[in-house]
């Protein structure tokens, strides 16, 4: 009787790991705010591993900057086709604003490293595969000063699998 038990618990934790998420993998653009006087938009892949965890790499580049973030959001369902995710990263870039020789290389390039954190809510549609994704959190700038700032983000991306 226990084991039946066990196997009927297993089951039904797998089921609703495979229905909580609404797609496996999306594509798409990703477009940053931050009070650190860095607003990117960047290429956005985000895939789950398990129903509820998932990991979000974006890239990024642009006449003054390149950066790479990679982000562990953990997913929860919120009501119909809208979740809510929380989850922590990393971000590393180089910057230059002497492209045209001008200035000093030292005050006007650098790289930069951080430490993200997001709260946010997602929408995916069910007619289009669509996903739009919106979160807020705390940036920590580690290199090349320590800097501590809010981001915003939002991203539209192209939904796949499920």
């Amino acid at each position: 009787m226990f084991r039946h038990l066990i196997v009927w618990a297993c089951t039904c934790v797998f089921s609703l790991s495979v229905l909580s998420q609404q797609y496996n993998t999306a594509v798409g653009v990703k477009g940053d705010w931050s009070n650190l006087d860095i607003n990117l938009a960047e290429l956005s892949v985000k895939h789950f591993f398990t129903g509820f965890d998932a990991l979000e790499t974006n890239i990024g580049f642009g006449r003054r900057y390149l950066w790479l973030e990679g982000m562990y959001h953990r997913n929860q369902p919120l009501k119909g086709n809208i979740d809510w995710y929380g989850g922590a990263g990393l971000d590393l870039g180089y910057w230059n604003t002497n492209y045209d020789n001008r200035y000093d290389n030292e005050t006007h390039s650098g790289y930069w490293s951080g430490i993200n954190a997001v709260v946010g809510l997602e929408y995916t549609t069910d007619f289009i595969p669509i996903n739009l994704a919106l979160d807020l959190g705390p940036t920590i700038r580690v290199i090349p000063e320590r800097q501590i700032g809010l981001r915003v983000g939002f991203a539209c991306r192209f939904a796949f699998g499920h």
